[in-house]
């Protein structure tokens, strides 16, 4: 009778040891959290009303300042079906502007990327904060007469190791 009742209870003790792993090893760093948010605010809030700065050192009350900043800019036409490079932004019917930058805060070092595209009418961008494990995220859009608008940053994983991607955000 004793063996009949573990039988029946290891599953139910599976499945608690599992939901109580998840919750441990699989949430955001909530320092992480904390100190990107509000730098992700900033960066979304700024681009909407000023729009792409050349450099994210450009931005001015951000929370911590950076300690580089790599900017790269591509401007393209479409010819055909084909995309070739040009020389400036009023030729351009493509442009992909991306920005790496990275600051540190309590011996923790944090990695800024942003990715904005215009292709004709429509735009599209995100910012995301990473430190370790976990990152803050926003994403800006616009799209025909709209204006261009963020979402609320939301945090997540990128490197995830196996037992936490199917929790995957």
């Amino acid at each position: 009778m004793k063996i009949l009742k573990w039988i029946v209870a290891l599953p139910f003790i599976a499945l608690a040891l599992f939901i109580v792993a998840r919750f441990v090893m699989c949430r955001p760093d909530g320092e992480v959290v904390r100190v990107a948010t509000p730098m992700v605010e900033k960066i979304a809030d700024y681009i909407v009303k000023h729009g792409v700065p050349e450099s994210l050192e450009d931005i001015p009350d951000l929370p911590y300042g950076f300690d580089e900043c790599k900017v790269s800019v591509k401007y393209e036409k479409k010819i055909g079906d084909n995309f070739i490079k040009v020389a400036s932004e009023n030729e351009a019917d493509y442009i992909l502007h991306e920005q790496s930058c990275s600051f540190r805060q309590k011996d923790r070092t944090y990695r800024v990327w942003l990715w904005f595209e215009k292709l004709n009418n429509t735009v599209q961008g995100r910012i995301r904060i990473q430190s370790d494990k976990t990152c803050v995220c926003s994403s800006l859009k616009k799209e025909k007469n709209f204006p261009l608008v963020h979402d609320k940053p939301g945090s997540g994983f990128d490197r995830r190791f196996g037992f936490c991607k199917q929790f995957k955000m």
